[in-house]
């Protein structure tokens, strides 16, 4: 049974026991009121009768039925019973049972006023069908009013079922209508939150997915170059050698999935420390120069000593692999990764010898899905991303279109080695 129709059927049942409550009795009233009105009319006509007969009798006239009948209502019937026991009647009934009433005059005789007990049912039963056709219309009116209630009610949770079906189906944007009752109100605003949270967890969940096949892609092709190059050593030190840096490379995938991870949790990428950043810089300029080395490129490092700054574990290893990455892919020539130390800050700067970014393009080219030679438009995105959850800033140099900076904070007290930096402190 719907909503509608149990509103309708309660409000329908509860108008009927309150007519039953409420008309029974004043039904019960009225058959006694009805009597009473019969009793004291059938008295009236009596003591009329009676008031005529003691005139007569003092006049010294005689007594006869038509001088009665002009004082008998039509259905009744008036008896005078003299003293001397004479009986006059007029008027006449229908037969059945009677209610008679009697009444006595100043002569000693008896006067009494009958009428058939049928009357004073029909009036009974007149007023009981004008109680029940008002109560049936009381309850039909109940009824009409749950209707519309209901209708009024039921339509909005009709709405919000349907925005749930929709929500159900994955249109995240859809939003549920609200009412006027507070009550519904309420269930559409908790629907309109959890349609905008699993709206950010998809979302999320799409961004990792695509963030974890581009960031994966660089690790994967190093540790396929390692094993290669691992199946073609046969001088065991070298194979030895060779099988570290491949199980390195692994350490490093593993760390990439778990910097995703925390990033798509919308959490920061690790806990800032201290790290060189010109440590970080070399060790993966080194994994990507055999990579550049097939494309018969050059990658180069210029650093002058060490640069301290306010790291996360793999945040900054992450961002060069994608700024390396988009030099191989989009730009040409030789590629020179810079590291200084500049107005308080750690500055890396990721160089090629190609045409660049064209300035109208400076920050489009960090959106999601941005990409004017090919590419995903996922690395850049997510490059910035990282650096902004890592209190970093990743920009096109004002100076050199085909130059990428990242800016880190500069550590107040070098020394302390950041989780996960490879390379001296």
């Amino acid at each position: 049974m719907t909503v509608r129709r149990r509103l309708v059927t309660s409000t329908a049942l509860i108008a009927l026991v309150a007519v039953l409550v409420l008309g029974v009795p004043l039904a019960l009233v009225e058959a006694a009121r009805v009597r009473t009105d019969q009793t004291a009319r059938l008295e009236r006509e009596a003591d009329a009768v009676a008031a005529v007969i003691d005139d007569r009798l003092e006049a010294g006239k005689p007594i006869r039925a038509a001088l009665l009948r002009r004082h008998v209502v039509r259905g009744h019937q008036v008896t005078v019973t003299l003293v001397n026991g004479s009986t006059i009647a007029a008027g006449s009934t229908d037969g059945g049972a009677m209610r008679r009433v009697h009444a006595g005059s100043s002569r000693n005789s008896t006067v009494t006023a009958a009428a058939p007990l049928s009357e004073e049912n029909h009036r009974v039963h007149r007023a009981w069908a004008l109680l029940i056709l008002l109560a049936g219309g009381g309850v039909a009116f109940a009824v009409v009013l749950a209707s519309i209630q209901a209708r009024r009610l039921s339509a909005p949770l009709e709405r919000v079922a349907l925005t749930s079906a929709r929500l159900g189906d994955g249109d995240f944007s859809v939003r549920a209508p609200r009412s006027g009752v507070p009550e519904i109100d309420a269930i559409a605003q908790a629907l309109d939150r959890s349609a905008e949270r699993i709206a950010r967890l998809v979302a999320r969940e799409r961004e990792f997915s695509s963030n974890v096949s581009h960031q994966l892609r660089t690790p994967l092709t190093a540790l396929r170059l390692r094993m290669e190059e691992l199946a073609q050593v046969d001088e065991p030190a070298a194979r030895e050698r060779e099988a570290a840096a491949a199980l390195r490379e692994a350490d490093r995938l593993e760390a990439t999935i778990v910097n995703l991870l925390a990033h798509a949790r919308e959490d920061r990428v690790g806990r800032a420390a201290q790290g060189d950043v010109v440590a970080i810089a070399r060790d993966h300029v080194a994994r990507w120069a055999p990579i550049f080395g097939q494309d018969l490129r050059v990658l180069t490092l210029t650093c002058a000593g060490h640069a301290y700054a306010l790291v996360s574990p793999g945040t900054v290893g992450q961002i060069l692999d994608v700024l390396l990455e988009n030099a191989g892919r989009h730009g040409s020539g030789a590629v020179t990764v810079d590291v200084k130390q500049e107005d308080g800050h750690a500055l890396i700067s990721v160089k090629d010898d190609g045409a660049g970014i064209a300035r109208e393009d400076y920050q489009r080219v960090f959106e999601r899905g941005a990409s004017g030679g090919g590419g995903t438009g996922i690395g850049l995105h997510l490059a910035r991303a990282l650096a902004e959850a890592d209190g970093a800033s990743l920009r096109v140099a004002t100076t050199c279109a085909s130059r990428l900076e990242l800016r880190l904070p500069l550590a107040t007290t070098p020394g302390v080695r950041a989780p996960g930096a490879v390379g001296p402190a």
